[in-house]
């Protein structure tokens, strides 16, 4: 996991939450269970679905990776946000949330630099659940831009597994959007302990244990430390837009590239596996 640590701005961050009036008074035991909750379960790896149309571009999957930072109040809570693809450079960001009452917490999100330093930040106004949250920034108050003329809503969610982030702009003058809405699901990137085995001639060669992340492809070799021949990966597939992801394992040929098989299953799949004549793989979810 990507560690970056930036203390200073997270106390800034949550001090300016905190200042807010309506912060200080009403916090319930609900409110700081449902913040601990939130701080344990959200940090980890995170790995965005593919749809068609970056599936043809052969377009690397955004991945993010989540760490809970210390604010030593039990109202509070942050979090870095480090978001890159496959080579290329690493975007920080911090999220950080006071809670109110009624089931409701205002915070803030930030744009980080190299440095650490907050670029600028945005109030946010989230609702708390049971496993997780959902808030947004207001655009009349997230400007940026020539004349401060373009507002962002940003709306980030979690649901205890899955990470939702979207980003609209809006023109203040007109009320419309300017672009397109960027939308990334990230699913936490669960690891699965494997067995795979293929017939060559009359017997079958086996790997007994492996190990496979998605997003991190592996080729199993067996007790000799002898390739199977295979390079497996597992990803997260949108089939058409606005379609629920499912989690894909793809089983190719680890010279040509070519695929032998693939398995389908739910993004929180708690097994999954091929059986052809001659190969035959097994996966089974490893627990957090």
């Amino acid at each position: 996991m990507i560690r970056p640590f930036f203390p200073a701005a997270l106390a800034l961050l949550l001090s300016a939450c905190a200042s807010l009036p309506e912060q200080s008074t009403g916090v319930t035991t609900a409110e700081i269970r449902a913040l601990q909750e939130i701080n344990r379960a959200m940090p980890g790896e995170y790995l965005a679905s593919r749809n068609r149309q970056q599936r043809e571009r052969d377009e690397p999957a955004l991945r993010i990776s989540v760490e809970a930072l210390p604010s030593g109040q039990l109202e509070q809570t942050g979090f870095t946000l480090s978001q890159y693809q496959e080579g290329g450079p690493i975007r920080h960001f911090l999220l950080a949330m006071t809670a109110g009452n009624d089931g409701q917490a205002s915070g803030a999100f930030a744009p980080l630099d190299e440095t650490g330093q907050a670029q600028r930040r945005c109030d946010m106004i989230f609702t708390l659940h049971y496993n997780g949250f959902s808030g947004e920034t207001n655009p009349q108050t997230c400007r940026f831009g020539t004349g401060q003329n373009t507002g962002l809503l940003k709306e980030i969610a979690f649901d205890g597994a899955r990470l939702v982030i979207a980003d609209r702009l809006i023109d203040l003058e007109t009320g419309e959007p300017m672009a397109v809405d960027q939308v990334h699901r990230f699913f936490r990137a669960q690891s699965y302990s494997g067995w795979a085995g293929r017939l060559e001639g009359d017997s079958w060669r086996v790997v007994q244990e492996f190990s496979l992340s998605a997003g991190h492809p592996t080729a199993p070799v067996d007790a000799a430390g002898m390739s199977l021949g295979l390079a497996l990966e597992l990803e997260f597939i949108e089939m058409a837009e606005g379609d629920e992801a499912l989690l894909r394992l793809n089983v190719s040929d680890s010279e040509s590239g070519t695929v032998i098989a693939q398995a389908w299953a739910d993004t929180e799949a708690e097994s999954l596996g091929v059986a052809l004549p001659d190969l035959q793989v097994g996966m089974r979810l490893l627990r957090r």
